[in-house]
């Protein structure tokens, strides 16, 4: 990798993923084989926005992708604690935070709880809000840092039985898609197959057609524009950025439209603590999947630099995230 130190470049934001805090000791994922260091998560976010605001070249803006706190905070009636401990320790570094809603955000809060809380960072004015708006179903919205460049936050719960009312038409349809493949009474527990099937479970979901539609629309006022595309959500869209336990339930639907687009140049995600990467090779994008910062060892971080020039983006790492270049194709 080449950080091309001669050039400038025209913007650069950091991005961090699955802090999930709580103020507990350390545990285990589900399967204890992943040690979660719940309590550290905090200092691993504060070396990050250290290193953040003492950087010559200061981020526009911070990607959180979502999983902020854990869901062991509901649990112990902690989420609005941990809440603000994560955001105080966020606000250091005195730049936009872009948050993305993962599982865990839906542990702790309601779908309305989390519309008007700080992590709904939605643009209420300026050119961030040029081209369609988002309908108020689902969480989703696009910002332009720089011409000639946007970012779309996808909700990927937006199909969920996660935030949905039981009583709503969104949760009947998204347990009948779940069932269609999962017949376990722990809707949690992957259904008993090898494979892409594995994704049906309670804690994924995805994108609806309402959503999806949207999305197609703007990006095909960013085709017209000539724009360079970074979409951003929760959950993984690429079988081969993940294991296919962490993907979106109609990750295909998503690829499909993305496909049938030239604007967008890469697609990130978190979900998966083990963290991945692919280039797809019919559309030349881009898709990272972050290393999660709960499953980091206190002695190592878990977030990244990206710096955007004309023709490419360089990631550059801190602890389990590696170096990265992505070119435009």
């Amino acid at each position: 990798m080449t950080d091309h130190p001669s050039q400038t470049p025209l913007f650069t934001f950091g991005v961090i993923a699955d802090i999930q805090y709580a103020d507990i000791d350390d545990g285990y994922n589900y399967t204890r084989s992943h040690r979660r260091y719940y309590r550290n998560s905090l200092q691993l976010l504060s070396n990050a926005q250290r290193s953040w605001s003492e950087s010559a070249v200061k981020p526009h803006f911070i990607l959180q992708l979502g999983d902020i706190i854990d869901g062991f905070n509901k649990r112990d009636g902690a989420s609005e604690k941990a809440l603000d401990s994560v955001l105080r320790e966020l606000s250091r570094c005195p730049v936009e935070v872009h948050h993305v809603w993962g599982n865990h955000e839906f542990y702790n809060f309601s779908r309305s709880q989390l519309l008007r809380s700080q992590l709904n960072s939605t643009p209420r004015t300026g050119s961030s809000l040029a081209g369609p708006p988002a309908p108020a179903d689902f969480y989703a919205y696009h910002f332009s840092p720089f011409p000639g460049f946007t970012f779309v936050v996808l909700d990927a719960y937006d199909v969920s039985l996660l935030g949905r009312e039981v009583s709503s038409e969104q949760y009947s349809n998204a347990m009948d898609r779940i069932k269609q493949y999962n017949s376990n009474e722990d809707l949690n527990c992957p259904p008993g197959v090898v494979g892409l099937e594995t994704r049906f479970t309670m804690f994924n979901g995805g994108f609806s057609k309402d959503q999806l539609d949207w999305l197609d629309s703007v990006l095909s006022l960013a085709d017209e524009k000539r724009e360079r595309v970074t979409i951003v959500s929760h959950l993984p869209i690429h079988p081969n950025s993940t294991t296919p336990m962490c993907l979106a339930w109609n990750f295909d639907e998503l690829l499909s439209i993305i496909h049938s687009h030239n604007s967008v140049v890469c697609y990130m995600a978190g979900h998966d603590h083990d963290g991945g990467y692919c280039k797809d090779e019919d559309t030349g994008v881009h898709h990272l999947t972050l290393e999660g910062v709960i499953e980091t060892p206190p002695d190592s971080n878990a977030f990244g630099t990206v710096s955007v020039y004309k023709d490419r983006m360089v990631l550059k790492g801190n602890g389990r995230i590696r170096n990265r270049v992505f070119l435009f194709a």
